[in-house]
């Protein structure tokens, strides 16, 4: 198994390896190399997925009622901390599922379609915990950077799977405006004279906005069906890319804020970059959630 998945309840029994060959302390999953077909992944993911919709605080003895509310609090901060934590596990087990995909040409399933529907999940994961707000935790904003990272990842991933189509409605956009930019210029325009007669600031004001759209157009420009769908695919392809940039900004913002804890990742793990691949994704992320359940007495 790519990522050394085990079931939820067994995280206590986790294998560790040492880590005295680095500085880092803290400890190290081990990562089996064995390489599975899509549809294992998958069950991976819905089980994780499964129990992230079901999980709940357990075994908590009851509290006198002055502390009752300041209790519910903490029970539910720590319940939905939980919660956001195993659905980007989850995620990560539906990225390489699409990474799966990706290789074996004969899944019925587009690794697209995968990719964009795990960024959905952890969109979700991170609406439970308000990372930006002045009362997020250390654990909030350790597990935004994480989610940030396998986002951009996963909007580049999206962008290069579909840059033939992009590139394709680039060229045909490009080639129908350059043939109609001629139509265009024929058109009569007031900012624009011979010299004698180039309208002064003063006549530019005359100009009824009318008689200004009726010189330079004589109604809505029509644009060919065709033409509007490549658009908004195009636009929709690229997208990916800043997606793709903007999320890891956040990221490297929030990194900021805990270079201790990613500093030690980035020793153990090898830092991430916009080019690392999924396998490299899902590891690092994989054991900073391990590390975060650690912290948060999750295990």
């Amino acid at each position: 198994m790519d990522s050394s998945h085990l079931e939820m309840t067994s995280w206590a029994a986790l294998p560790l390896l040492s880590t005295s060959t680095t500085n880092v302390r803290r400890p190290k999953l081990t990562f089996d190399d064995s390489v599975h077909n899509a549809d294992y992944y998958m069950q991976e993911a819905k089980k994780l997925k499964h129990k992230a919709d079901a999980l709940r605080c357990r075994g908590l003895c009851s509290l006198s009622i002055e502390f009752e509310m300041t209790f519910e609090t903490a029970l539910e901060k720590f319940e939905k901390f939980g919660k956001a934590v195993n659905y980007a596990d989850a995620a990560l087990s539906f990225t390489e599922c699409g990474n799966a995909m990706e290789r074996d040409p004969l899944e019925a399933k587009s690794p697209y379609t995968m990719y964009s529907e795990t960024v959905e999940l952890l969109r979700y994961a991170m609406r439970l915990k308000n990372f930006a707000s002045p009362l997020a935790s250390d654990g909030d904003k350790k597990l935004a950077v994480l989610c940030y990272r396998c986002l951009s990842l996963l909007y580049l991933r999206m962008f290069k799977l579909k840059k033939d189509h992009a590139m394709k409605y680039s060229r045909s956009l490009m080639e129908y405006f350059k043939q109609n930019a001629s139509k265009v210029a024929q058109i009569p325009s007031p900012w624009v004279g011979n010299g004698k007669n180039t309208p002064s600031p003063v006549s530019l004001n005359n100009v009824s906005p009318i008689n200004a759209m009726g010189n330079c157009n004589n109604g809505p420009v029509t644009i060919p069906q065709r033409i509007h769908h490549m658009a908004a695919s195009h636009v929709n392809i690229t997208s990916n890319v800043l997606r793709g940039y903007e999320h890891w900004d956040m990221a490297d913002k929030l990194t900021r804020e805990n270079k201790e804890f990613f500093g030690d990742l980035d020793t153990l793990m090898g830092p991430l970059t916009q080019h690392s691949s999924m396998t490299n994704l899902v590891r690092y992320v994989r054991q900073g959630l391990c590390w975060l359940r650690i912290d948060a007495h999750l295990l």
